[in-house]
């Protein structure tokens, strides 16, 4: 039930009227059965702020508490059934009985914190807010040439580049997202002029449709499958061809989304504020002086 502010002008807003907004706005019909629910906290909780992120990790929660916002919307879930095996009951026991989830599990609870997963139907909704987030984040808007079709897709991220070498696009690249590491697979001196780009993990059937398109010769992308995908483009490479792969990890890749996310909510939930945490890549790297960054 809704209860008065206690400024008694305004209404208070539930989390699950948020999720209704959500349904509504999406622009698609609404996937009932995807991944899309609730991990933590009481949906008839009243919400004082809401948060997006990649990932709803600890400095996540805890920058949510400070900022006292209470619900937050992420792409990913905040534990780690997934990695336990395909049975979900033997995966919650497997996590009972590991302190680092009971921690995280009692940190949720005492500070009354709400997370919903928000993957599938956000990944519908068109235009791909992830694509849009992540060129947005590196400044390539002004480069954008969809190859026909539906533009603004995960299979639709062409952009035509000023020409420049592998090597200085990737250290453009590593320069504007903030990047603390980057990947590269390619001759150093390869000119690059069409890229194709996208955000999360990639197989190798991936890779080859983005190479099917005429001109392609970088792929960005976050994540590719170690054992298959990057052996693959190594042996492309060795072939002969002048191409070349940047892997930006995929937090990198998928977190720029969340800040269009966060935009995205703010344009029709006025009545709470909206703020967009990031998670940060996970993984520090070494610098020239022996110190970390």
């Amino acid at each position: 039930m809704l209860e008065l502010r206690a400024s008694g002008l305004e209404m208070a807003i539930i989390v699950q009227q948020v999720i209704d907004r959500i349904q509504q706005q999406i622009g698609a019909a609404w996937k009932s059965q995807s991944a899309d629910v609730f991990h933590a906290g009481n949906r008839d909780s009243e919400v004082t702020g809401i948060v997006t992120s990649f990932a709803p990790s600890l400095d996540v929660l805890r920058r949510a508490v400070a900022a006292r916002m209470n619900l937050i919307v992420s792409r990913e879930a905040p534990f780690w059934a997934a990695g336990r095996g395909g049975d979900r009951s033997a995966a919650q026991e497997s996590m009972n009985h590991d302190s680092t989830y009971r921690f995280k599990r009692d940190f949720i609870q005492s500070n009354h914190l709400i997370v919903w997963r928000f993957f599938d139907n956000w990944n519908a909704r068109k235009p791909d807010g992830q694509l849009v987030g992540l060129a947005r984040a590196l400044g390539w808007e002004k480069h954008y040439k969809p190859s026909g079709g539906e533009p603004w897709t995960r299979e639709n991220g062409y952009f035509s580049l000023p020409h420049a070498t592998l090597l200085e696009t990737a250290a453009s690249i590593k320069r504007t997202l903030k990047m603390k590491s980057i990947r590269i697979i390619g001759d150093p001196g390869t000119r690059v002029t069409k890229a194709a780009l996208s955000h999360g993990m990639y197989q190798v059937t991936d890779l080859e449709k983005h190479l099917e398109e005429p001109g392609v010769d970088l792929v960005v992308i976050g994540e590719p499958v170690e054992w298959e995908a990057s052996p693959y483009f190594a042996d492309l490479v060795a072939s002969g061809q002048k191409k070349g792969l940047i892997v930006l990890g995929q937090e990198v890749s998928e977190e720029p989304g969340s800040g269009e996310m966060a935009n995205w909510l703010r344009s029709f939930n006025q009545d709470v504020p909206v703020e967009w945490i990031p998670t940060g890549e996970p993984a520090w790297m070494p610098n020239q002086r022996g110190g970390a960054e």
